[in-house]
């Protein structure tokens, strides 16, 4: 193997790549990342079995080949002192010789055939594709992965449920004490079978991180456990979980005692102070309205806050007190789109639901629900 190359192309994906290399891992292969050339490509590949990254570049071969580098290639392109990197595998084993500039370094290297790879191309082309518009894709993304569980004793719920019927989805996360749901309509047909794929919250989170908020095209394509994202000159590889992913959509109640509008950032910078004072593991605040006026305290060993909001809209009836985990609310007031958010509560012990529908084409549907808190030390879940 023996190229050149830019290093800015290199740099750009060099953090998605590093983040799939496992922090432990009983095959040491999987630290390090596969180099492969063909004709005028160079091809970058991580992977830690359950998810796998290719970054494809155009580059000038001299020779193809291949060979496994330790991480510690990523950290050498960045110090790289000029633009053109030259990697050349030496005779005799797979030392390979890396040159940029002034600088001259030496890795030792692996057998490549040893890395796992990911299906092959000519396989997962012959599934089952849809396809999205990459902006689109990373907005979906944004407003439901934040409530993934991150809890290894709830495996169904690390995941995020995605339902495609053949002109709209429905995306869907909870960690079992709040609970995001999004369903986005289509102007055409996306598919022509009904699917449900249940993806892990670290892929799609990994996944709308790349992606750029573009119209370039993001092509899914899945079979019964495995699904591929290709976006750009990347190609995104991952296990599917095993679908028992209850239905959620009844957890939210078909009414409300009392609903309000809210200016979004006055109320996302007031729970960021009131979070302040807030202490423990649910960082809970309460929230009170009387009349027009919603209040937003907090209170703990470290002191007290308590302030005021002139509400926009409000219908039904006061609420004394709901106590509310602060991280829960503020997750969703930093991704709303709009200026005013729209909440509906069910009384001190009811589920809070946040809601914002766009209508037209495209219509949109998106539901945000956290339950209250009864008591610090009895947390109850769905």
């Amino acid at each position: 193997m023996h190229l050149v190359l830019n290093k800015n192309e290199l740099l750009e994906n060099l953090p998605s790549l590093e983040k799939i290399i496992p922090t432990r891992t009983t095959i040491p292969l999987l630290k390090g990342v596969r180099l492969e050339t063909d004709d005028h490509r160079f091809i970058l590949t991580s992977n830690n079995l359950e998810m796998s990254l290719q970054a494809t570049y155009e580059a000038k071969v001299q020779q193809k080949g291949s060979v496994i580098l330790p991480e510690k290639f990523f950290d050498i392109i960045r110090q790289s002192p000029a633009e053109e990197i030259e990697i050349e595998m030496l005779p005799g084993g797979f030392r390979t010789s890396i040159k940029s500039g002034t600088a001259d370094f030496f890795l030792y290297g692996a057998d490549p055939e040893q890395f796992p790879l990911s299906t092959a191309e000519q396989l997962w082309k012959k599934w089952t594709k849809i396809s999205f518009v990459a902006g689109e894709l990373k907005n979906i993304l944004q407003k439901v992965h934040f409530a993934a569980s991150q809890d290894e004793s709830k495996p169904s719920f690390k995941g995020i449920l995605l339902e495609i019927k053949t002109d709209h989805l429905l995306c869907m996360a909870s960690d079992t004490y709040r609970l995001a749901c999004l369903q986005k309509s289509f102007p055409k047909e996306i598919v022509s079978l009904p699917y449900r794929l249940l993806i892990p919250g670290k892929t799609l989170g990994e996944v709308g991180r790349m992606l750029t908020d573009t119209g370039e095209d993001v092509d899914c394509y899945f079979q019964e456990n495995e699904i591929i994202f290709v976006y750009k000159h990347l190609v995104f590889s991952s296990r599917l979980l095993q679908d028992q992913y209850p239905d959620l959509q009844q957890a939210f109640p078909e009414g409300y005692t009392t609903k309000i509008k809210v200016d979004t950032k006055l109320l996302e910078n007031t729970v960021n102070r009131a979070s302040l004072l807030a202490e423990g593991e649910n960082r809970i605040i309460s929230l009170g309205i009387q009349d027009t006026v919603l209040q937003v305290s907090s209170d703990s060993e470290l002191g007290k806050m308590k302030e005021e909001i002139t509400l926009q809209e409000k219908e039904g009836d006061d609420l004394a007190e709901i106590l509310l985990n602060s991280r829960f609310l503020l997750d969703a007031l930093r991704i709303w789109e709009t200026e005013e958010v729209e909440i509906e509560f069910n009384g001190p012990v009811g589920a809070c639901i946040f809601n914002h529908r766009r209508e037209g084409e495209g219509e949109e549907n998106y539901r945000y629900l956290v339950l209250p808190i009864k008591k610090p030390e009895n947390v109850h879940d769905f």
